[in-house]
């Protein structure tokens, strides 16, 4: 059974100085191995501190060691940028991990820190052979990349690393994580759309790209039209695996005037912009085409920027304040930093109406 680490309430060097009946200068020194104290002394502060749990934090030791020394600290050690796939180029072939990956790495430099990636999928790899692989490393913090396919249970002995999720949510544990706002990117995009006059918005993506976010861009989907009342009820579509003839039979079943949808399926690109021409319409004068999610593989299309690098970067910065304040396992509390996106232009999205002719909207 897994424990749970109350957030920021770990006990202090203060309280075993003080159960040691010491100073916390000597506890230090006792607990980071610096300076030889008497034995009798050192057996004391090792009892106080295995009795109130507390654990020496070496990086906060060696941050300060070095800024009393005026130096800059060029290695703090390594990271783990843990992938739920069995080879690499999996997921480095989808554009929104791989800027999570690189913003990443470039922040852990800057704090000091190597970064390195482990494939928990791979060929005899199991949670508890990675948990034995890191802590013989000596990496104690962890970032788990989000799924590129369909999620599946992840196992890994969470009570021995701090640990971050990078652009996802899993459902179990429940980990600290950054992740853009999914459902503010499906009403940011309807805003836009609504304001060029499409009135029959339809979301079309795989299922499993709405699992991984926990619903959410189905969720947003479906309560856009409590924003936007003259929008039509259209339901979303949402297929295991997405097939040209089905989708433009749902296109044309629904009437759809905008399809909303996502830049990549499963790390291939999104062929909707070519799949809708095939009836003779044009791209957007005839129906337009927005990304919730907009890469460099679709540069040109209209859609929301999730910003995935700050994403990256953010997850390192989460991580590294678990790791100066000792934390450890599942919070009992767990975290969620959201990344706010932007909307990008594109040019698959047609023109707005006229002044005095955009759709009502409530507020």
């Amino acid at each position: 059974m897994n424990s749970v680490v109350p957030p920021r309430t770990a006990p202090t060097l203060l309280a075993v100085a003080k159960r040691a009946g010491v100073s916390a200068s000597t506890a230090s020194r006792c607990l980071s191995g610096a300076a030889k104290v008497a034995k009798s002394t050192q057996i004391r502060v090792d009892a106080a501190a295995a009795a109130l749990g507390y654990h020496h934090n070496s990086l906060v030791g060696q941050v300060m060691r070095a800024t009393r020394r005026g130096v800059v600290q060029n290695y703090l050690g390594t990271l783990a940028f843990v992938t739920p796939v069995a080879d690499s180029h999996e997921w480095r072939e989808t554009p929104t991990l791989a800027s999570n990956w690189e913003a990443a790495r470039q922040r852990a430099e800057s704090f000091g820190f190597g970064i390195t990636e482990f494939t928990l999928c791979s060929n005899g790899m199991t949670g508890r052979r990675l948990g034995e692989i890191l802590t013989a490393r000596g990496i104690s913090g962890v970032l788990l990349a989000a799924f590129p396919v369909e999620p599946h249970e992840i196992t890994l002995p969470w009570d021995d690393f701090a640990i971050v999720q990078v652009g996802h949510r899993i459902a179990s544990p429940r980990l600290d994580c950054v992740l853009s706002d999914h459902t503010e990117a499906v009403i940011m995009a309807a805003r836009t759309i609504t304001e060029c006059g499409c009135t029959r918005i339809g979301l079309a993506i795989e299922k499993y790209q709405d699992e991984i976010t926990g619903g959410r861009w189905s969720l947003g989907y479906a309560g856009l039209r409590a924003a936007f009342p003259s929008l039509a009820a259209i339901p979303p579509f949402l297929p295991a695996e997405m097939n040209p003839d089905q989708f433009l039979k749902w296109v044309d079943q629904h009437e759809v005037d905008c399809v909303l949808t996502l830049s990549t399926f499963r790390n291939q690109p999104n062929h909707m912009d070519a799949w809708l021409t095939r009836p003779g319409r044009t791209v957007p004068q005839d129906i337009s085409l927005v990304s919730l999610d907009v890469t460099r593989v679709h540069a040109d299309w209209s859609g929301v920027q999730q910003h995935a690098e700050e994403i990256g970067r953010a997850a390192v910065d989460l991580l590294f304040s678990k790791l100066q304040a000792g934390e450890r396992g599942i919070p009992q509390l767990p975290r969620t930093l959201q990344v706010h996106g932007h909307w990008h232009d594109g040019q698959t999205l047609r023109r707005p109406r006229q002044a005095g002719e955009k759709l009502r909207v409530e507020s």
